[in-house]
């Protein structure tokens, strides 16, 4: 089945050959040929079309009953058709047919209603669409009802029916008021809710049917293939002046399909990662086997990004590749959030550095720490009882998301109440990865698995588990500019994809330690809390320990840990700490 059969799939149609349809997305050239809402206009696009959508879940709704099956009367031949409503938000109803309300064959279900958004801090790089438009040989076509290959239907099946045109559709499946497009005013701003600014962003109301939605939760991000609902009947209109609470609640969830399109999910996949460089297909034990050289070339950017300082450019990649492998009641296991600190006074060092960060990550987010953003801004999501929505907020992030803190942005001053909250809430994200949502009446805790970068100029106000006083090489300093310039020029595509897929592909590699390594490391704490210098070597100092000699083995591609990476990891924080030493002397 080549990828034109597939566009002109109709939900008639899926119905009647479901099985079959499954096994055809299930080839990845097959899935990937289908159009993508992310980057394909809406004007493209024709309504019960077959389309995909990338993005995270940013709300969940409340379940929506609907027909999915219903009976029709035609006045002018007193024949009655049952036809199916699944896959639809309108029922289909012509202007000789009338809806049998009575009818034994009726049947009510139930469907999920997700709000989902482009994925928030996606980076340029790693945007999903290598499509602006359909697949090259294939045209807009209006989805097909039957087919030559259909399944036979025996007389006692249900009769399902093409779609009518838009002027024959009289009623509304999911319970919105009824409505035609003759009445439909120009479409009203909509608040796209998304946590971060994006003018590029697209949401989209995803009906979710026969999944296990227990699976999914809020902020992962999907990837869904499903029919398109674009009837503007379904925006809500409701009369100016004439507004109460529930015709706010109505507004909000069922704005102008040109802005907010819904979309009848046939097909979801969880996406552990948004690297378009890391598909199937590619060879996982390769990039392993080339991973100590890549990591040479990211040490010697980072290094010269860093001014210098080798060690905060090891401890940098480690950060780049953490991420949380197991949780317990207290601790996120495998994260390692980063101080780097004495940063430079010049403020733009954070921007520069953030710039080629960036071009390394799938996703990431700059975050000045200034009085006024932390005062004024929403960092936690919020529910709206009003609207009956999740209010987004800065936070509202999908795992392995790089957040970059910039403490060089923070002025003297005074926290309101929203600044102290917003400064509690990255407290708690990086020392436990949980964020609070606010309930009004109650917080609702959310896992997270988002690496933390704090740059700053001295102590961080933030607890984060590695800190790292920069050592900076003075003609460094004073030839930034043009280093990063020559970083830009060393950056050629084929090694920054390199680059991009080691830093996926190592994050998510397993990993295992033997018994006799089990055993170095015991013995190796026995003598730090004997020596006289390090015997405050704590329970914690020993975990962070075995996150870095986990991180430091990934990083140089080995999936287990060797006696050499676990002495270069002790050999790491006797130096790191050294300096903290030594600053602390030199305060006193």
């Amino acid at each position: 089945m080549d990828s034109a059969d597939i566009l002109s799939w109709s939900p008639v149609y899926w119905e009647a050959n479901h099985e079959a349809c499954l096994q055809c997305l299930a080839e990845e050239k097959n899935w990937e040929s289908i159009p993508l809402l992310n980057s394909v206009p809406l004007h493209s696009l024709v309504d019960q079309q077959l389309v995909r959508f990338q993005g995270m879940i940013q709300d969940m709704y409340d379940p929506e009953y609907f027909l999915e099956k219903y009976e029709v009367l035609d006045t002018s031949t007193g024949q009655s058709t049952v036809r199916s409503a699944k896959y639809r938000d309108l029922v289909i109803c012509k202007d000789q047919e009338q809806l049998v309300e009575d009818s034994t064959h009726i049947v009510n279900s139930e469907r999920q209603t997700w709000y989902c958004i482009s994925t928030p801090a996606l980076n340029k790089w790693a945007l999903a669409s290598k499509q602006s438009s359909f697949p090259p040989g294939s045209t807009t076509s209006v989805p097909r009802e039957t087919s030559p290959q259909s399944v036979k239907r025996s007389a006692s099946e249900v009769e399902m029916e093409s779609s009518p045109s838009e002027e024959e559709t009289k009623r509304v499946c999911g319970g919105l008021p009824e409505q035609t497009p003759e009445r439909a005013r120009p479409p009203p701003q909509y608040n796209l809710n998304l946590p971060l600014p994006d003018p590029d962003a697209r949401a989209c109301l995803i009906k979710v049917y026969n999944e296990e939605t227990d699976k999914y939760a809020l902020n992962d991000v999907l990837e869904v293939v499903g029919f398109i609902s674009l009837d503007p009947a379904l925006g809500c209109d409701v009369s100016e002046g004439d507004e109460d609470a529930m015709d706010i609640e109505a507004q909000a969830h069922n704005p102008p399909t040109s802005l907010v399109p819904r979309l009848h999910a046939v097909a979801i996949r969880k996406l552990q990662h948004c690297n378009p460089l890391v598909t199937k297909n590619l060879n996982a034990d390769e990039v392993l086997e080339s991973a100590d050289s890549v990591r040479k070339d990211l040490r010697l950017v980072l290094s010269q990004l860093l001014m210098g300082d080798d060690l905060a450019a090891d401890y940098l990649i480690c950060h780049l590749i953490s991420s949380i492998y197991l949780r317990t009641e207290l601790m996120a296991l495998g994260q390692m959030s980063l101080n780097l600190s004495n940063i430079p006074g010049d403020h733009s060092f954070a921007t520069k550095l953030y710039s080629i960060l960036e071009l390394l990550v799938p996703k990431s987010h700059y975050l000045p720490m200034t009085l006024e953003k932390l005062n004024s801004e929403s960092f936690i999501p919020k529910k709206d009882y009003v609207s009956n929505q999740l209010r987004s907020g800065i936070l509202q992030l999908s795992n392995h998301t790089h957040l970059i803190l910039d403490e060089t942005e923070l002025q003297p001053g005074q926290l309101q109440n929203t600044g102290v909250h917003n400064m509690s809430a990255l407290e708690r994200l990086i020392s436990q990865q949980k964020l609070s949502y606010e309930f009004q009446y109650y917080q609702l805790d959310f896992d997270y698995d988002i690496p933390v970068l704090v740059l700053s100029e001295g102590k961080s106000l933030l607890p984060c588990s590695v800190v790292v006083p920069l050592e900076t090489d003075p003609s460094c300093v004073d030839t930034l500019e043009e280093t990063l310039q020559a970083i830009r020029h060393f950056l050629q595509a084929s090694l920054l994809d390199r680059i991009r897929t080691y830093l996926t592909v190592v994050r998510s590699s397993n990993y295992d330690m033997s018994p006799q390594l089990q055993k170095v490391i015991q013995d190796d704490f026995v003598a730090l809390r004997q020596d006289r210098q390090t015997k405050k070597t704590s329970a914690e100092d020993l975990h962070n320990l075995i996150v870095l000699a986990r991180l430091l083995s990934l990083s140089k591609g080995q999936t287990s840990l060797t006696e050499t990476t676990w002495k270069r990891a002790l050999a790491m924080e006797q130096e790191r700490r050294q300096r903290l030493a030594s600053i602390t002397s030199a305060r006193r």
